[in-house]
């Protein structure tokens, strides 16, 4: 056994496991876990807090000698960024991830190292527009359990192939409209990326047309993964006030790698730093 493997096994072994959910999934197939617990039209409200869909109260702390891409809709709330109500047809009116605005055809980056294990299109009713699913081991974030990242409303869908590793910091996408276009926000759409995260102890994963899901995992607030263990929802929520402000790890436009700490993530946009603002 090889000593990163060691190290690997050793972290399983010691980390605090995530809090066991009902696991019915040998009893019910992936297209019931989907109904049951994360499709954002037919999952009950029930389903979808059991699977972490609960505001927690972090709070993204942005770097003060760096001009960041700033989140302005937030896990579980239910208002957009300008403040207006969303559309209670969609997950019971709960944001199921995290929106950063941003011009059109900014760069987004990868929060960790990993591989793309799913690429989603613009579907017929709009859920999510164009987008893609990293998947991040623990070996490629220094973390205990397994990520999913999901990147939505991306301008055009990205070269990269399912499979294909990325890293840390690597352009995976551009910023866009897609999925937003023709509702609330009009003929020219909403320019932002939405970040989703899922938290899961293994690597079982589903993938459908309109859905992604660990089959023995949850979602999970994104700002979750810059602040660390624990990140599953029901945990988060019990912590202090104190250890809820999350100091956001980014990457410079020089490629510099800025308040990252032990876990190997940052935040999916370069922040301008005083040298290169304009």
């Amino acid at each position: 056994m090889t000593r990163n493997k060691i190290i690997l096994l050793l972290a399983l072994l010691l980390a605090p496991a995530l809090p066991i959910i009902a696991d019915d999934s040998d009893q019910l197939s992936n297209r019931e876990i989907s109904q049951k617990y994360f499709h954002p039209t037919r999952a009950s409200l029930s389903g979808l807090r059991e699977r972490g869909l609960e505001e927690t109260g972090l709070v993204a702390v942005y770097p003060k000698d760096a001009v960041c891409p700033q989140a302005n809709s937030f896990f579980a709330d239910g208002k957009r960024g300008d403040g207006s109500p969303r559309n209670p047809r969609f997950n019971y009116g709960m944001h199921a991830g995290l929106d950063i605005p941003a011009p059109e055809g900014t760069p987004i980056l990868a929060i960790a190292d990993g591989v793309v294990v799913a690429k989603k299109e613009e579907t017929p009713d709009g859920i999510g527009g164009i987008g893609i699913i990293v998947q991040h081991a623990p070996a490629d974030t220094g973390y205990s359990v397994w990520l999913y990242t999901r990147y939505k409303h991306l301008k055009e869908m990205p070269a990269l192939e399912i499979g294909q590793r990325v890293k840390l910091g690597q352009k995976i996408a551009d910023t866009g409209t897609s999925g937003t276009a023709g509702r609330y926000y009009g003929g020219g759409g909403h320019s932002h990326l939405h970040l989703d995260l899922f938290v899961s102890p293994d690597d079982k994963y589903f993938s459908g047309e309109v859905v992604f899901f660990p089959i023995n995992g949850q979602v999970a607030d994104p700002l979750a993964i810059f602040r660390g263990e624990p990140m599953d929802t029901a945990s988060v929520r019990k912590l202090p006030a104190d250890r809820k402000q999350v100091a956001i790890p980014y990457m410079t436009e020089s490629g510099k790698i800025v308040n990252s700490g032990k876990a190997r993530v940052i935040w999916p946009y370069a922040c301008k730093t005083p040298g290169h603002a304009s």
